[in-house]
């Protein structure tokens, strides 16, 4: 077991294998629009087309990723933790196999469309080597788990504070996870299930916390104190016990007595301690801990689904207002991020590639061929937006094929 001294502890460098960079665009969809609708390229006609296009880019995406999220609940019965439906089926070991299989793929797609990235088994190793904030020892127990994945979306530098005997206190630099997935697969003797967890804030240093099963210990100079304290209230009992042991038994007694209270005073003195750590260890995961299992799952399809419907209509607005020319990727990733820049004061990466790919999926932008300084050489793609109007009754013409049923009615 490791401990530190807090006031001797270095300042820690956060892992190099932590990414800065930022694809998530932390904005509501009402929000962007109202921003995109204050343009002056755009007429009172154009405003009121794209509030309809956000509707039903809205509708389309829920209805693609409620399909989604049915078929990730329906996997994750057979491993909930928190499953109290009757008359569930008894599954053979190798058709769970291939549920579980299929669960994790799903999940994977999910938290790569929302913009998390996976910590390897080495990343993740020295993240729990590291020690935590506060000097409260913990040590993650994972030997009753198959398998224990971690994903995180957004890295934050902020400033930590920590007591140093008594009223001092420190300044260091904290590197938090913005959004920290857990995926832990307990063994198939300890029932196979399933926990999924999701937490905001995370240090990566405190990181531990969020492990499902834990060992907790005190800070060493916790101990210290406490077994100094006990000790010092010790000794005078325990001579007393002594010299009284050789007068008389009536004394011996009479000062064992006391022995014992001081005795009960130190084991007091213990147990409000520790009860002092769990209660900071319980606050830290009580503030931090955003949904389980079920819940997490809506709320990971949620943010993917709001994340999607944001890079499409940033897209097509962008290729709509420099709709006089064609646009490559490059140009159109460019021009997105400077928008979000200089409209929010916010920096980040925009996924060009993905918001091309949905925009063509949707037939609401097309590419555009551009011809080749000479027949040998190959130039990059280029995308332009369709016309409002051919935009909304393309998504309004794909949105009636989805319900067809009624027509054979």
């Amino acid at each position: 077991m490791k401990f530190s001294i807090p006031f001797l502890r270095p300042h820690l460098a956060p892992p190099t294998f932590l990414e800065d960079r930022e694809y998530f665009l932390p904005i509501r969809v009402d929000v962007l629009l109202e921003r995109m609708l204050r343009d002056e390229r755009l007429d009172e006609s154009d405003r009121e087309s794209f509030r309809i296009l956000r509707q039903l880019l809205g509708d389309r995406f829920h209805y693609e990723y409620h399909a989604t999220l049915e078929s990730l609940k329906s996997d994750f019965v057979p491993f909930d933790p928190d499953c109290e439906t009757l008359a569930e089926p008894d599954y053979p070991p190798d058709e769970l196999h291939v549920i579980r299989t299929r669960l994790y793929a799903s999940l994977r797609q999910v938290l790569q469309i929302g913009n998390y990235r996976e910590l390897t088994p080495e990343q993740l190793a020295e993240c729990l080597e590291m020690q935590p904030i506060g000097g409260l020892s913990v040590r993650v127990d994972t030997g009753d788990f198959d398998e224990f994945h971690v994903y995180y979306r957004g890295v934050r530098h902020r400033e930590g504070t920590e007591r140093i005997l008594f009223f001092w206190r420190r300044t260091f630099p904290l590197v938090c996870l913005n959004r920290v997935f857990v995926i832990a697969q307990f063994k198939p003797e300890n029932g196979g299930q399933v926990l999924i967890k999701m937490f905001k804030d995370v240090p990566v240093e405190n990181i531990k916390i969020i492990a499902p099963k834990v060992k907790l210990g005190m800070p060493v100079f916790a101990r210290i104190k406490i077994g100094g304290s006990v000790a010092g209230s010790l000794v005078a009992p325990v001579s007393k016990l002594l010299f009284a042991f050789a007068l008389s038994w009536v004394s011996f007694f009479v000062i064992l007595g006391g022995f014992l209270i001081a005795a009960f005073k130190g084991l007091v003195s213990f147990m409000n301690s520790r009860t002092k750590y769990m209660q900071v260890f319980s606050s830290s995961l009580y503030y931090k801990n955003l949904s389980n299992n079920n819940a997490a799952l809506t709320t990971l399809l949620d943010a993917a689904e709001v994340q999607e419907l944001k890079e499409t209509l940033l897209g097509y607005f962008i290729l709509y207002v420099y709709r006089d020319r064609a646009m490559t990727m490059q140009e159109l990733g460019g021009a997105a991020e400077a928008w979000v820049e200089q409209q929010f004061g916010h920096h980040f990466d925009f996924e060009v590639d993905d918001a091309v790919r949905k925009l063509i999926e949707k037939r609401i932008a097309q590419v555009v061929e551009s011809p080749s300084e000479s027949p040998a050489a190959s130039s990059p793609e280029r995308y332009r937006a369709e016309g409002l109007a051919e935009a909304l009754r393309r998504l309004d013409e794909d949105w009636d094929a989805f319900n067809t049923f009624l027509d054979a009615v």
